[in-house]
């Protein structure tokens, strides 16, 4: 017999956990998914815990990224599949999105990121997005603890969907590890090569959809460039997910109407090589995003010594502290938070340590472990 480990728990719990982003492009909830699920697998036998992927197998009914697959998986499916996540039945059921089967045969835990779909008319437009919003609203309720990433999501949740706060805990998520100070000019040398940026650049990677405000990013940007060196860029990386321009506003009009064509760069998609080298060869980070629950992006440039200019909306103040600059998402005020921190070195370079610190107290194996701390009170309840 294999000698148990001293920190192993006798009172071992098996979690059966939605799998289905894994299956679909990029996303904020994928990315928490694969950060939670490495750090829990990690540290499985002392925290006591178990994990078993419930994913969708492609079928008449089932095809991931499609409008039926979704309502038919987060209603139906992910139930059936738990039957069939491990053996014996698992004693839990986790689903990191604002979602929960109309019925379930073990208790569930629900991650809600944001409510954003309720407080944004653009993001409930279709009669079908209102259907399944409505009858998810109502399951979630149902689930016996609710994980929300950020004091500012969990109080949009209580107020929004009628969930009691005493049952919502807190649990921030973190960078991938991955996420560091680039040493050795790699990652200057790839966006040089790739992009031809070769001076200091702001970056923005938070997606292209409305709230995200990015034709006010350009506007802003615009309006500091006369304070600035004449190679100075912003670039903006990604695309937008769909051609639906009520939610995916086009960026190149506001490009052309400033002028700023030489000024502004559009990446398109980008790999994850990509994607590290943008983050660690910015100058500084910045994103005017009227609604984020817990703004991943910005700690993901903090990790790389990348100090952030962020909006002072929702959770974004929460993320970046004093070791940031969080200002008003105006023209003026983002501006003039540009001007200064690419004009003054000093306080660039004090707020780029900042931020480093600042983000090392975010976790993954910390928010593992309070995971499973909310596994165990939903358990007991």
């Amino acid at each position: 017999m294999t000698p148990r480990n001293e920190s192993h728990h006798d009172d071992t719990i098996t979690v059966a956990i939605d799998g289905n982003f894994l299956a679909l492009p990029a996303s904020g909830i994928g990315t928490y998914l694969r950060g939670l699920l490495d750090a829990l697998n990690a540290d499985a036998d002392s925290l006591g815990v178990r994990m078993h992927l419930v994913e969708p197998s492609p079928g008449r009914f089932l095809h991931p990224g499609s409008k039926q697959h979704r309502f038919l998986w987060d209603a139906f499916g992910v139930a059936g599949g738990v039957l069939a996540a491990g053996n014996p039945k698992p004693d839990l059921l986790h689903l990191p999105q604002m979602s929960a089967p109309l019925s379930s045969p073990i208790p569930v835990v629900a991650t809600i990121h944001d409510v954003i779909p309720f407080v944004m008319d653009d993001y409930r437009a279709s009669r079908a997005m209102r259907l399944y919003l409505a009858t998810m609203a109502r399951s979630v309720k149902k689930a016996r603890r609710v994980i929300a990433p950020s004091r500012s999501a969990k109080a949009d949740i209580a107020r929004v969907l009628g969930i009691p706060a005493d049952r919502i805990r807190v649990i921030e998520e973190a960078a991938d590890p991955s996420f560091v100070p680039g040493t050795g000019g790699s990652a200057i040398a790839l966006v040089a090569e790739k992009w031809g940026l070769t001076g200091r650049y702001l970056f923005n990677i938070g997606g292209f959809d409305r709230r995200k405000n990015l034709p006010l990013l350009i506007e802003a940007f615009a309006a500091a460039l006369p304070s600035l060196d004449d190679d100075v860029r912003l670039v903006i990386a990604g695309a937008p997910h769909t051609g639906n321009e009520r939610v995916f506003p086009p960026l190149e009009p506001v490009i052309r109407e400033h002028g700023v064509e030489g000024r502004v760069v559009l990446t398109g998609r980008v790999t994850d090589e990509e994607r590290l080298a943008l983050y660690q060869a910015a100058h500084v980070y910045i994103t005017p995003s009227e609604y984020e629950g817990f703004g991943l992006t910005p700690l993901e440039a903090m990790a790389c010594g990348v100090p952030a200019i962020v909006a002072n909306r929702t959770s974004l103040p929460e993320v970046v502290g004093d070791a940031g600059l969080c200002v008003e998402p105006t023209i003026e005020e983002l501006s003039r938070a540009i001007v200064s921190l690419m004009t003054d070195d000093a306080r660039h370079e004090a707020l780029a340590r900042a931020s480093f610190q600042r983000a090392s107290q975010f976790s993954w194996p910390r928010a593992a472990k309070e995971t499973v701390e909310v596994y165990r009170e939903a358990l007991d309840k």
